[in-house]
């Protein structure tokens, strides 16, 4: 289950997914879709944006970062994040980590030029060639190691640096 929380800690928004590769969805009666899952630190102005809680968890998990802001929208329309850009005025920097498919591509150029123009920093920054998002990828990462070398890499090495960015000409 995941919950999307307000800036005061209330619930907004509960959804289920299966997490062992089925396709099960379910959204709990109710919700407001104004509100997405998010991670946030007021100390940052940096805001990493995703289309689905499993990449903001899979990014956090490949790059080790638990500092920043992320937010997940749950789809690919842009209430979550306007609400999220209220509720933390800190926020400079958007980075769209939205899916290497052609939706995410779509959406991601449209959300870029859209915050440019409000004033924010905005990157596109989908995961590398060739996977899709970001579970995606941290899933194949898993794949190719064992376990023990796994465990041994995620403790004492950090990602040398995130995700190359691809500057919007704006």
């Amino acid at each position: 289950m995941f919950k999307w929380n307000d800036k005061n800690g209330i619930t907004r928004f509960a959804s289920l997914r299966g997490t062992d590769g089925s396709s099960f969805k379910y959204d709990v009666s109710g919700n407001d879709k104004n509100y997405g899952f998010n991670v946030w630190n007021d100390r940052s102005g940096s805001l990493y944006v995703f289309e689905a809680a499993i990449d903001l968890m899979s990014f956090a998990g490949l790059y080790g970062d638990y500092e920043s802001n992320k937010l997940a929208l749950g789809m690919l329309h842009d209430a979550p994040l306007a609400t999220f850009l209220k509720e933390h005025t800190q926020v400079k920097n958007i980075y769209f980590c939205l899916d290497r498919d052609g939706p995410g591509r779509k959406a991601s150029d449209a959300l870029c030029q859209k915050y440019y123009g409000l004033g924010f920093e905005a990157e596109d920054c989908p995961p590398p060639e060739p996977f899709k998002d970001y579970n995606e990828w941290l899933v194949s990462v898993k794949k190719c190691q064992p376990v023990s070398s796994r465990i041994i890499q995620w403790d004492a090495e950090k990602p040398a640096k995130k995700p190359a960015r691809n500057r919007t000409n704006h």
